[in-house]
């Protein structure tokens, strides 16, 4: 009985012990391909992020350089400015609403702050020296924005150039 027992096992323990081998080598096989797929992954996602992050800097640039180039508020005396709406319409907000979905919101807020104004004024037919001031306000608050977002962008990118 007992070499009975002990030709079974000697059948059976080769066949178990390989059957176990090849289960526990497939479990880490198959981790270590999941984890390499997942660093791929994480790493495409880190891609596509600082790819939408230059065309933002990129559309950000433009907006800087059409604001260097133009006078979109002029002084006319006293408190009193006016808003060039048509370079702002014809220049400005193309470039922002072909990258409205990189914006960062507290700029695509107030673009669209400036639209909903600017629809008021053109229902009305007439743009008031008030209605002038805001859109002032509002565009000098998003080039002020711009200014901050693009200093952050660069702090960003020279502290991840170091390590």
């Amino acid at each position: 009985m007992k070499e009975f027992i002990l030709s079974i096992l000697n059948i059976i323990l080769p066949v178990v012990t390989g059957l176990g081998g090849a289960f526990i080598g497939g479990y880490f096989t198959r981790k270590g391909q999941m984890d390499l797929l997942d660093k791929e992954i994480l790493r495409e996602e880190m891609k596509e992020k600082r790819r939408d992050a230059i065309d933002r800097m990129r559309a950000y640039n433009h907006v800087m350089n059409i604001d260097g180039e133009k006078l979109l508020v002029e002084y006319i005396g006293g408190s009193q400015v006016e808003f060039d709406i048509k370079t702002y319409q014809n220049e400005i907000r193309p470039i922002i609403y072909e990258n409205f979905h990189l914006i960062n919101r507290d700029i695509a807020e107030l673009i669209l702050k400036i639209d909903n104004r600017y629809q008021e004024c053109a229902f009305n037919e007439e743009i008031s020296w008030e209605d002038h001031k805001l859109l002032a306000d509002d565009y000098f608050k998003i080039i002020r924005l711009i200014k901050v977002h693009t200093e952050e962008y660069r702090k960003q990118n020279i502290t991840h150039s170091y390590k």
